[in-house]
């Protein structure tokens, strides 16, 4: 489901955050970049290849709100582990929490911030000892446009921390999020789960009125 609920505002100061924005707008508007794969404009979905083998078959269809895919995901540290990806839910916050998330204002002109909620189980594999990024890879797309994410800050409510993840093993979950602005009028609102050369995995929310 979606909810608009009253955002948790962020603790860490607006000074150190970082917003890559490279999907909502032009592509020639950048502010902080990155060489990150994560910060690449990309629209539907379309720049990836075919995933490989042993991804499920949700791969191939939209998923609702709460429903599972799994896919083997090699992490930096080199274990590859078999992960349940569910995207449970987005929240939308306001403009003024879109303020107080960047250190320039105009960066939030138009943009409210979305958070993803996304639960990875690890399902099989050895374990992740430290550090996994599995969940680096969730991305909210608004009216089929990648939202500008928001690098920095504490974790919502409800979220883990994935650096202060240790040891993960089979049949552990932990809710990973990651906030992007999107333009305060989207109507529809997507999480896509990716890695690079895979297909992506794609939940579609409820419409906001």
């Amino acid at each position: 489901m979606l909810n608009k609920t009253t955002w948790l505002r962020i603790a860490t100061p607006v000074a150190v955050l970082a917003l890559a924005l490279t999907a909502c707008g032009s592509p020639g508007k950048k502010s902080h970049t990155s060489t990150s794969h994560k910060n690449k404009p990309h629209s539907r979905f379309s720049a990836h290849k075919n995933g490989e083998r042993g991804a499920s078959e949700a791969a191939k269809s939209v998923l609702k709100p709460g429903q599972s895919a799994s896919r083997a995901f090699k992490e930096d540290t080199g274990v590859k582990p078999y992960y349940s990806i569910t995207a449970r839910r987005v929240d939308v916050g306001t403009a003024a929490d879109a303020k107080a998330l960047v250190s320039d204002p105009k960066d939030a002109k138009g943009k409210v911030p979305a958070t993803g909620y996304v639960t990875y189980r690890h399902m099989t594999g050895d374990a992740v000892k430290e550090w996994p990024r599995v969940g680096d890879y969730a991305d909210v797309y608004a009216d089929g446009q990648r939202g500008a994410k928001v690098i920095g800050g504490d974790a919502p409510k409800g979220c883990a921390d994935s650096d202060d993840i240790k040891n993960w093993k089979d049949g552990q979950s932990y809710t990973l999020c990651n906030t992007f602005l999107i333009p305060a009028d989207a109507k529809r609102l997507e999480i896509a789960w990716t890695e690079i050369g895979g297909k992506p995995f794609v939940w579609k929310f409820p419409a906001r009125r």
